[in-house]
């Protein structure tokens, strides 16, 4: 069949389609927004890979991707789904054009690939193959043949576009060529051949030109794909956005607006003074970390943008909406539930005029071009290095960024080992790492790795908050604990009630109720616009002049509530837990008058700790130490920890790990390497919920149900929606499985 136009997207009329959905036009957009960000991210580039190819050499590499990356869709295949939805093509079109460009256009191209290092033309190749995350095409697709379309008009243009930008000779005549597409030989032979010819042992500084030549034609395509489309011009869009950094003065107002007529204290200019590259800043809860990170900014971010990293989405949203109510330039929080968040909670601000702007223009995915500052989760920024699309895009601003990292000691193993490759590769980018405390193996590996970024600056809080005697540690029966905690409420304290288990903690709290205790628990299992109201009413309850309150709740509450207790009760768990949660307590006072009691109970078993997280016998030493009823201070229960704890936060029989963007250059998959251990929760929605709003707002996490009943259920998304009558549940109290469905005993 004859097409009169080779399209790259689908088009209303075929015949009459607008300039970007040919594949001639495209091309020429992707080519514009390519010769634009070279120019633009140039600078940075060549910071990243350390000089390993020339600057010419980039640039050149750059356009010939954009030119050829989508050369592959000049097929019949592709040609007749664009118009034909039912049809379902042979194979993707980056694996043809791969095999076309080496096959056809290999003897014309020949001068250009000697101008550079032999290993750049796999480069390109990878490129090309990879910019859609889909290579090799791991799917059965069927079919007899392919046709590439060598000889139509349009494929003719777009070698003449390629050989003016990359000044060739003129480009061969074309004719088409049949490929086939059964097991054995034709298309799939070709891409076995060519990845053995390809196979060489490249250098890690090799490995990071290819992984950024991939990326930055990633990005290209879809800013050359997507800003056409809403009438945008490319160079214009791209310049004045981002060419947008952030100045120095804008931050020091933002922690002058914070912290009011308040003195800086001794390390938090410390921070602000550093030259380093890298600097560890362990102070304890409540000391001024956050300020201190954006007066580091002032200087290291100026000229930059500014990725500060949280946690969690909740510890995410708490930081954007503390510090960055009204600052003197624009700023996003950017996390899977950030625009329930932006709905929802009172006190966030409003989205910003280049955020509003993208969300007219549908241009979501470029959410962080424009924007200088990006309050975040770490997942957002460590994701680029397992091929996350929200990594990949917001590439052109990473590139010349400056990090914040806060609360690294709560990070998985494998989270962690993330952090210390992201260090090592972008190894000239500004870093500052916060921590209330750190186990000696995870700080050595730090060290280790800034080894190569010139050294690793330690700086420590405020000493007289660290030693200030701010706890009293006993060990204690249940029975022990409630009575300790009527009498602290009688009094009209509030008391902090943290258990392991959801079960537990409704169960805690329900006797607490049934005693008539002024009681709000608080836990994971709630739908995510309700644990809102859960954890802002937990809050609220706990501020001065309010009256006596029990929370009771479970780990969501060791980083992500900002309240002081003055009892705390705990389970038992791993240590750094237990640091996080006696930051709770006695919290807000810099030094304070007396010494608050918190009380360890032993749970029944260690879940949902591993006996490794556990690590009972660690545990026992550090009781020993702290939990002896003398007053105590932070600094006492981290040097406690540290000589106890020698092998906390490493597992050491992890596999080494494997880094999608870098490790495997002809592979360009996402998905296939977690960013996190494997998780063994649900986001369910309930049916009976479903017209109440977004799914995102009523998604309810749940621990996978036993049986495979549940792998029947309907998915829409990551959300599996829960059959009527599956899931109970109450606003209150939280939500948990039917028995008589699941048979899921709830921990």
């Amino acid at each position: 069949m004859y097409y009169q136009y080779l399209l790259a997207k689908r088009a209303a009329d075929p015949g009459k389609p607008e300039e970007g959905q040919t594949l001639l036009g495209h091309t020429k957009f992707v080519i514009r927004t390519m010769s634009t960000l070279k120019n633009l991210l140039s600078e940075a580039i060549q910071e990243l890979i350390q000089g390993e190819i020339s600057g010419s050499a980039w640039q050149d590499c750059a356009l010939a991707a954009a030119w050829l990356h989508d050369l592959g869709k000049a097929n019949d295949h592709f040609q007749r789904m664009l118009r034909d939805p039912r049809f379902r093509q042979g194979a993707r079109h980056e694996t043809l054009g791969l095999i076309v460009i080496d096959d056809l256009l290999a003897p014309w191209l020949k001068s250009f690939w000697d101008r550079h290092p032999p290993w750049l033309q796999a480069a390109v190749y990878f490129a090309v193959a990879g910019h859609h995350l889909k290579f090799p095409d791991l799917q059965a697709r069927g079919g007899q043949e392919i046709t590439f379309l060598g000889s139509h008009p349009d494929l003719r243009n777009i070698l003449e576009l390629g050989a003016h930008h990359l000044q060739l000779g003129s480009p061969p005549a074309l004719s088409d060529r049949s490929y086939s597409l059964l097991t054995f030989g034709g298309l799939r032979a070709a891409v076995s051949s060519l990845k053995r010819r390809l196979a060489q042992d490249f250098s890690d500084p090799q490995k990071l030109v290819i992984a950024a030549l991939k990326t930055t034609l990633m990005v290209a395509d879809l800013a050359g794909s997507t800003l056409p489309v809403h009438g945008q011009d490319i160079p214009h869009w791209l310049v004045t956005r981002l060419q947008i950094a952030l100045e120095p003065q804008a931050l020091e107002n933002l922690v002058s607006k914070k912290i009011g007529k308040q003195s800086l204290r001794p390390f938090q200019q410390e921070v602000q003074e550093s030259d380093s590259s890298t600097i560890l800043l362990q102070a304890g809860c409540g000391a001024g970390k956050t300020a201190a990170a954006y007066l580091w900014a002032a200087k290291n971010a100026a000229g930059r943008r500014l990725f500060f990293c949280y946690p969690t989405t909740t510890t995410a949203s708490e930081g954007f909406s503390g510090y960055l109510q009204e600052p003197d330039f624009e700023a996003i929080l950017i996390h899977c539930r950030a625009q329930v968040d932006y709905r929802l909670l009172d006190y966030m601000p409003e989205p910003t005029k280049s955020e509003a702007e993208l969300r007219a223009l549908q241009l979501e995915a470029l959410d962080t071009w424009p924007i200088p500052a990006v309050v975040c989760t770490a997942h957002t920024v460590l994701g680029l290095l397992q091929n996350t699309r929200r990594g990949l895009y917001a590439w052109p601003s990473l590139l010349r960024a400056a990090f914040v990292f806060d609360e690294i000691h709560s990070y998985s193993p494998r989270l962690f080992q993330h952090l210390l490759r992201f260090l090592q590769v972008f190894r000239h980018a500004p870093i500052l790492l916060m921590t209330a405390t750190l186990p000696p193996i995870r700080f050595r590996a730090l060290q280790q790795i800034c080894n190569e970024r010139g050294g690793l600056i330690v700086i420590a809080g405020p000493p007289e908050r660290e030693r200030a005697k701010r706890y009293i540690l006993k060990r204690s029966d249940e029975a022990s604990a409630w009575q300790q905690a009527q009498e602290t409420l009688q009094q009209g304290g509030k008391v902090l009630w943290i258990v392991n288990t959801v079960a537990r903690c409704v169960a805690q709290a329900k006797m607490a109720a049934a005693q008539g205790l002024p009681v709000q628990p608080f836990h994971s299992r709630y739908r995510y616009r309700d644990r809102l109201v859960r954890q802002q009413t937990v809050i609220a309850g706990f501020a001065p002049g309010k009256p006596a309150l029990l929370a009771v709740t479970t780990q969501v509450a060791e980083i992500s509530l900002d309240l002081s207790a003055d009892l705390l009760i705990t389970e038992l768990a791993p240590i750094p837990a237990l640091i996080q949660r006696l930051g709770r307590l006695n919290r807000f006072a810099h030094i304070p008058d007396d010494p608050k009691p918190a009380l360890f109970v032993t749970p029944p078993d260690p879940r949902p700790y591993s006996q490794e997280e556990y690590d009972e016998p660690a545990l026992r030493r550090w009781l020993e130490l702290v939990a002896d009823g003398k007053p105590k201070s932070q600094q006492e229960l981290s040097a406690a920890f540290c000589q106890v704890s020698e092998n906390v936060g490493y597992d050491a029989d992890a596999a080494p790990l494997h880094c999608d963007w870098l490790d495997d250059p002809w592979s360009s998959l996402s998905g296939r390497h977690a960013l996190m251990e494997p998780s063994y929760t649900l986001e369910v929605v309930r049916q009976e919920d479903l017209a109440l709003g977004s799914l995102g707002e009523l998604a309810l996490p749940l621990p996978i149900p036993k049986g495979k009943a549940w792998q029947q259920w309907q998915f829409q998304g990551r959300y599996a929606i829960a059959p009527s009558g599956t899931v109970l549940y109450d606003p209150f109290w939280g939500g948990e499985y039917a028995r008589e469905h699941t048979g899921f005993e709830i921990i």
